[in-house]
């Protein structure tokens, strides 16, 4: 008996399921949307959440065995039952039910009598469930109740008797479901029930084992239906005025536009990623947010960067674009995806507006190959010019503002939008040639020149700056001269810009080939300086902190072919100027030496002379300093080293050899110290005349003074080399 009904239940279900699964597999969508499913799961996605659905109804059919008792044997036991069931909304696994059904109890044994009866239970319980795909599910439920037994036509020894009691009843069972629709599953239940009497009747308590099935109807709708699509988030005041190739490295650190997206949906909105993307000019989509969330009605404001590539550069004038934002995010359990174009003008790379005076620090292009070269030029023409003691920074500033002016560059206003009308209109767009377009063309704006200048300048590692006045722009250089040394750039200090312990120069670059470098120079102190009570109306950016913001336009290698003009030509007015310069430096100290005439003064002069590279002047001071006392050391010393500079190593032998006879003479006035240098620079005069025996001599003197300073200079003692 027991066999027979186990067989009919499993082959009601299994029919059942067959039956399902041709239905299933005839459905072509299902079929794609299992594919679906599966992809999903290789993604990552939680398919109790993505296919979690807020309630179902379901029928229950089962077929019971006793399990062990012989009085449960005699039985043949059948269920029907109905069940809500209710995922839990953060838990969807887990899945509280309550079932309510009726288990009909046929008595098969002895003819004589009829235990028939029936319960009506009603049992709460639990169920754990979880998707292994789109279509099956496995898990289990757990219940427990109570039944209300009736014997209505119970039958003892030939005796008709009604009789009814309340029992308990538990159960667990396992579930195999197939689902060929989100809405519909049918499942096989394996189960196992206890059942217990409270009233007198407890033959029957025991186990009962069977296999049945349910078929369940979840409400809700199906993720994968089109009607379905979530579209949680909305985009508004998108706001993306036109960008400028120039202002790239701008825009992948600092707002572009902005935008905002908002949550229109009665759930939150978890794991939003946020990106924008430009065909063409970006290598990969650029992160404007990632990790956020938004709860119903919440929104977000968000700001556009873009890190684009080197192809904004290749585009001329104004170039119509439309972008893509993309925005991902988890909802109700599924991965979405959302897209907005974004349609706006990008201007060519010599487009720019006037927001931020910073911004001509993008023009500003140290490593453009074709200013290289051109520099390259300058320094080399100028080798042999340059003066020691003076700032190298200042005579390449000199030399470059000469060479500019020979091969023919002008200062030329821009007929259609010249700087004056368009600084400070944030809303204007103005152009800025790049330094090699300039260089090429011959002619420039004030902003064209002074990112020229700047550019060649930081090309050999000057430090320039932008100086902006109103309705004007031009450029400073660092000299590199400290601050309390400015008398070595200018004795005036009132014609020096100091910034950060440093003298800077103003430089007028638009009187390029129309004025010399220092009338530039006057003419720039003097546009720096009218705003000296109002400093506010004045800007003085450098241009390496500028460029930490505004970076330079990248460049590809090229050649522009010019023509860099004679050497003889680029050199001419830098000899002037280096006279000037040298006259500028020394000119207070000519005045005192021939105002105070003391060998003291001549000997300053003499020194500072031999410093900026004018031997002549120098050494014309020394023999004046001696001329008024024979016997100043120092003025003695110090000729004898200029000669020693000048190669003449026997007149510096004979100034040495009298600034040793005046040591001797004075003897307790001169330290050891200068001794030493005299018997030093003996020993080098007779060895470079030749002498090894009295330069050995003269260092043996020397090494008797200072040992440990003389090994230095062992080579004067025949020891090495």
């Amino acid at each position: 008996m027991e066999s027979n009904t186990l067989k009919r239940g499993t082959a009601a279900i299994f029919f059942l399921f067959c039956a399902s699964g041709l239905a299933f597999g005839q459905d072509a969508d299902a079929a794609g949307r299992n594919a679906g499913a599966t992809g999903r799961a290789s993604a990552g996605i939680d398919l109790n959440e993505y296919y979690r659905y807020p309630f179902s109804a379901a029928g229950f059919y089962q077929s019971l065995s006793g399990l062990g008792d012989k009085e449960l044997a005699d039985f043949s036991i059948n269920e029907i039952s109905g069940e809500l069931r209710l995922p839990l909304p953060k838990i969807p696994v887990l899945q509280p039910l309550l079932r309510i059904g009726v288990i009909t109890w046929s008595y098969l044994g002895d003819e004589n009598q009829d235990w028939t009866h029936t319960h009506v239970y009603a049992a709460p319980g639990i169920g754990y469930v979880t998707r292994i795909s789109r279509e099956f599910e496995l898990g289990g439920d757990l219940f427990a109740g109570f039944t209300q037994s009736y014997f209505n036509k119970l039958v003892v020894d030939g005796v008709v008797t009604e009789m009814g009691q309340l029992n308990f009843i538990a159960g667990a069972s396992g579930r195999l479901a197939l689902n060929p629709s989100y809405n519909i599953s049918i499942s096989v239940h394996p189960a196992i029930r206890y059942n217990g009497a409270f009233g007198e009747l407890r033959d029957y308590n025991g186990f009962t084992f069977g296999v049945g099935f349910s078929v369940s109807y979840r409400f809700g709708q199906d993720p994968d239906a089109a009607q379905s699509t979530i579209r949680a988030l909305r985009f508004g005041n998108i706001n993306l005025p036109p960008l400028f190739a120039a202002m790239r490295s701008y825009y992948s650190n600092n707002p572009a536009g902005s935008f905002t997206i908002t949550n229109t949906e009665k759930y939150t909105v978890d794991d939003i990623s946020v990106s924008f993307m430009q065909a063409g000019f970006m290598d990969f989509p650029t992160p404007l947010v990632q990790g956020a969330s938004l709860a119903p009605g919440e929104s977000l404001d968000l700001s556009f960067v873009a890190t684009f590539n080197d192809q904004v550069f290749s585009t001329e004038g104004i170039t119509p674009l439309t972008g893509e934002l993309t925005v991902q995010y988890r909802a109700r359990g599924r991965s979405v995806e959302q897209k907005q174009s974004v349609s706006y003008d990008l201007y060519d790379r010599n487009a720019i507006t006037w927001d931020d005076d910073r911004k001509v620090a993008a023009f500003i292009t140290p490593q453009d190959s074709a200013i290289r070269n051109y520099t390259s030029f300058i320094s080399q023409a100028h080798r042999d010019l340059t003066r020691p003691g003076l700032s190298k920074n200042l005579q390449f500033a000199m030399q470059a503002f000469n060479a500019l002016g020979v091969i023919g560059i002008l200062y030329q206003i821009d007929p259609t939008a010249p700087f004056a009308t368009m600084q400070g209109n944030t809303k204007a767009v103005d152009s800025i040639s790049l330094p090699r377009e300039t260089l090429k063309r011959l002619t420039g704006d004030c902003d064209d020149l002074t990112a020229l200048y700047c550019t060649i300048l930081e090309t050999v590692g000057i430090d320039t700056a932008i100086i902006t006045t109103p309705a004007h722009i031009f450029c400073a250089f660092n000299t590199g001269v400290a601050s309390a040394d400015y008398r070595f750039v200018c004795p005036d200090r009132g014609r020096l810009i100091e910034s950060d312990g440093e003298i800077w120069i103003p430089v007028e670059i638009t009187m390029i080939g129309k004025a010399d470098f220092f009338s530039a120079w006057d003419r720039g102190l003097s546009e720096f300086a009218e705003y000296a009570d109002d400093p506010g109306q004045r800007g003085f950016y450098k241009t390496k902190e500028a460029q930490t913001v505004f970076r330079p336009v990248s460049l590809r290698e090229t050649d522009l072919g010019l023509q860099y003009g004679e050497e003889s030509a680029v050199t001419a007015q830098f000899k002037q100027d280096i006279r000037r310069l040298g006259d500028l430096v020394m000119g207070p100290y000519r005045t005192a030496a021939e105002t105070e005439n003391t060998p003291a003064a001549w000997n300053t002069l003499g020194i500072t002379a031999a410093n900026l590279g004018d031997y002549t002047l120098a050494g014309e001071a020394f023999k004046k300093a001696l001329k008024i006392d024979p016997t100043y050391l120092s003025a003695q010393f110090n000729l004898a080293n200029l000669f020693t500079l000048e190669g003449d190593h026997a007149a510096a032998l004979a100034a040495y050899r009298r600034a040793e006879e005046q040591a001797s003479a004075v003897d307790s006035r001169v330290s050891e110290a200068n001794r030493f240098r005299i018997y030093i620079g003996i020993a080098k005069s007779e060895l470079a005349l030749g002498n090894t025996d009295a330069a050995k001599a003269a260092y043996a003197k020397a090494v008797e003074l200072d040992p440990e300073k003389a090994a230095d200079y062992a080579y004067l003692g025949g020891d090495g080399e």
